[in-house]
């Protein structure tokens, strides 16, 4: 279990880390404790968290279920008890040398965002890109391979708009 001042050395680690990768915004972690205060930090990109760290230091992170379930097998990170049917997966540090895991899971998501952005030539071509993912790699090469089949996409995924439909007018959600 970490020490006081070991947790607040390993999330400043993370964050500091975090923070370097392009686009990258934190801000507070919107859970609130029961004294009202956040609980942690968010890491976003393109508006979307791709991850949290608590302040106990346990890292929450929002996978697609195939990345989870890939997570899961190779014994990476475990699945979040409050929502065990998602694509939320945990890791809980128990030493101060864990900080280069939760470094890494949350790489694993940071490229997974990025590649979503790219159509594959593009990815192939990034050298940010290639830098993350050599990182992934020296890890676990099969969950590598399977970010790179999760964007199969002749084209750049559209951001989502942000019009509100008029009175009567459908969202598209309907089947």
């Amino acid at each position: 279990m970490l020490t006081s001042s070991e947790r607040e050395s390993f999330a400043r680690r993370v964050m500091d880390e975090v923070h370097r990768w392009p686009g990258v915004e934190m801000r507070p972690h919107s859970t609130s404790t029961p004294d009202g205060e956040p609980d942690g930090i968010e890491f976003r990109l393109f508006g979307r968290q791709f991850g949290h760290l608590h302040s106990d230091c346990g890292l929450h992170l929002s996978l697609t279920k195939a990345l989870k379930a890939s997570v899961l097998r190779e014994h990476l990170a475990e699945p979040l008890p409050a929502a065990p049917n998602s694509g939320w997966a945990m890791f809980n540090p128990i030493g101060a040398a864990d900080v280069e895991h939760a470094i890494w899971l949350l790489r694993l998501n940071y490229v997974r965002l990025r590649r979503q952005r790219l159509t594959p030539a593009a990815a192939a071509s990034s050298e940010l890109l290639q830098e993350h993912e050599a990182a992934l790699n020296s890890v676990s090469t099969t969950i590598g391979a399977l970010l790179q089949l999760t964007q199969q996409r002749a084209s750049k995924r559209p951001l989502p708009s942000l019009d509100l439909p008029q009175p009567g007018q459908s969202r598209g959600l309907e089947q």
